[in-house]
């Protein structure tokens, strides 16, 4: 989802486990889908960069990826998930 201009944030409901630290960090911005019960972005147009940033920096799987000009900035590196095959 393109949040400002060439900045885009994808939420990958595999690693998304709800445990709704983003919320905490950029309430308003990020919400927990009560069917799915997996992150998501609810206003993308109020949202800043700032509080993009913060709600993906709190996913304790990093579910929460940020891209510039289609380059990955945040996490750099995504370690597996338990259970992930090789």
């Amino acid at each position: 989802m393109e949040i400002k201009p060439g900045i885009t944030v994808t939420i990958d409901p595999h690693r998304c486990i709800g445990m709704a630290k983003c919320t905490t960090a950029a309430p308003g911005i990020y919400t927990i889908d009560e069917e799915t019960r997996k992150a998501v972005i609810e206003h993308p147009d109020d949202a800043t960069i700032e509080q993009i940033f913060a709600g993906a920096r709190v996913c304790p799987t990093q579910a929460i990826a940020i891209h510039q000009y289609g380059r990955r900035v945040y996490p750099q590196i995504v370690p597996p998930m338990p259970g992930d095959k090789k």
